[in-house]
């Protein structure tokens, strides 16, 4: 579940990222492509996905741990992201075995 409430964070990070017009993005993948053109709906995207995973977390740990955890789940997803986005380092195929990785060991542990 902490992997999965992991990517709904990195996901509205990465989606509200997306909108920006500062960032440039040559290898854009084609659903965020789509999303680069329609700003209000990313950021809608966005704002929904973190509320998600900040109804995720509340409802895993509490409303006080919860929505500490959210806080801190959204600023290491943010850093993250501006660390690691420059140097092209993780794309979506690596975000998604990394996250695939985390199930199936919480699965097992």
């Amino acid at each position: 579940m902490f992997s999965t409430i992991c990517l709904l964070f990195f996901g509205s990070f990465f989606c509200w990222m997306n909108t920006s017009k500062r960032i440039a993005w040559a290898d854009r993948p084609a659903f965020l492509q789509t999303l680069h053109g329609h700003v209000l709906p990313s950021r809608y995207l966005a704002a929904g996905l973190c509320l998600l995973g900040t109804i995720l977390s509340v409802a895993l740990l509490g409303v006080g741990s919860g929505l500490f955890s959210a806080v801190v789940l959204m600023m290491m997803a943010g850093s993250l992201s501006v660390v690691f986005f420059p140097f092209r380092y993780f794309g979506v195929r690596e975000i998604l075995t990394i996250y695939l990785v985390g199930v199936c060991l919480e699965l097992i542990f």
